[in-house]
């Protein structure tokens, strides 16, 4: 693709995902307790997300090391997103009575 093309969605992905932190961010702060831990989790991956994306712009840029900043970033994205979705999962079981969280 252009250099157009790829400034343009990189632009759109940067601008979703920080529309994703605010409406995250949101949802975090009206819910309690095990759902608030799951979201917490999911907002800490669109925020390491949206870095990485950043560091990958500035890579092109300036600064060569943002290349390695920004895969480091999209793994932690990857985790965290794991652990809010795991999480969910977990408070889903308890909810629907196939595990008993007094036994763990």
């Amino acid at each position: 693709m252009s250099y157009a093309i790829d400034a343009t969605f990189e632009t759109a992905i940067i601008f979703v995902s920080l529309f994703s932190i605010i409406y995250t961010a949101g949802v975090v702060w009206r819910v309690e307790k095990k759902l608030d831990i799951s979201y917490k989790f999911f907002l800490i991956a669109i925020i390491t997300f949206t870095l990485s994306e950043i560091a990958n712009l500035v890579r092109r840029e300036a600064l060569p090391w943002a290349g390695e900043a920004a895969l480091i970033l999209k793994l932690l994205f990857a985790l965290f997103f794991l652990k809010g979705v795991l999480t969910m999962r977990r408070m889903v079981r308890i909810m629907d009575g196939e595990i008993n969280p007094e036994k763990e």
